[in-house]
């Protein structure tokens, strides 16, 4: 348990680190145009991806603290536009057990967010997002589920802490979520489903977090909000590559993007 003094100075350190890394507004702005489209795409087309994809891609151009600052108001202006599509279409016994997990892990990932440098924090996305990037590859190639229908809550908690810290350093909550449901043989319509109801809840207790560790400021939130209606366009389209594209194709694809820019940010200075 860290004492109340010891949390005061770790955010204090966190919001001196931030001004020297946050870039021009119009610089912001464009990236949240970006962002907020593939955002909307990546929920409603599979449900996850964002922290495979968007954060090792867009760290690639922007400081590591403004990339997770960035998408998480973004993640959560797009969750209504991604419930609307889902509603009802996940599975209420795993979420009672996901949901307290998830956001007790949240926790424990943002106080490690206000201990690691800049570098520290690339170093994090990318070594994440590679290592679930493979698991996913590895898993998606299997005929019958991994763990069954039915797995133990345990299996489920441990799968929501890990999700709720992953989800904090790297936006990557929703990919390990996914693989757990992948190991359920949950079909894509209930995965996308559970998904989107889990991140829902544990977007607004990130964007707390960040909040208080000081990742957030109010130009990221203006230009989350000014770049919003990309996410109804970029969900729009993301719910009907859903129904279309075959899902073997779209995995491969996403975690070729993510394996090749979490490289990138492992061997990059």
């Amino acid at each position: 348990m860290i004492a109340p003094r010891e949390r005061r100075r770790l955010a204090r350190r966190a919001v001196r680190r931030r001004p020297l890394t946050e870039p021009p507004f119009a610089v912001l702005l464009a990236a949240a145009c970006v962002a907020a489209a593939a955002v909307g795409f990546l929920k409603t087309s599979i449900g996850g991806g964002i922290g495979l994809v968007l954060a090792p891609t867009l760290t690639l151009v922007l400081p590591a603290p403004v990339v997770l600052a960035l998408l998480a108001p973004l993640m959560n202006l797009a969750d209504p536009v991604s419930l609307r599509y889902y509603w009802g279409r996940w599975d209420g016994r795993q979420l009672r057990v996901l949901i307290p997990a998830t956001v007790a892990g949240i926790v424990v990932g943002a106080w490690l967010l206000a201990l690691l440098s800049e570098t520290g924090i690339k170093r994090a996305i990318g070594g994440v997002a590679l290592a679930f990037a493979l698991v996913q590859l590895a898993a998606s190639g299997r005929d019958r589920p991994l763990l069954g229908a039915s797995p133990h809550w345990s299996i489920g908690a441990v799968t929501g802490l890990v999700a709720g810290a992953s989800s904090s350093v790297a936006h990557l909550g929703g990919s390990v979520l996914w693989l757990y449901l992948l190991a359920t043989g949950a079909t894509p319509a209930v995965m996308v489903g559970t998904s989107v109801a889990l991140i829902a809840v544990s977007n607004l207790v990130k964007l707390l977090a960040y909040w208080r560790i000081g990742f957030l400021t109010w130009d990221i939130l203006l230009v989350s909000l000014l770049a919003s209606p990309l996410l109804v366009a970029g969900g729009w389209l993301g719910y009907r590559v859903n129904r279309r594209l075959p899902r073997r194709a779209f995995e491969l694809v996403v975690v070729a993007i993510a394996i090749a820019g979490s490289l990138r940010l492992l061997l990059g200075s």
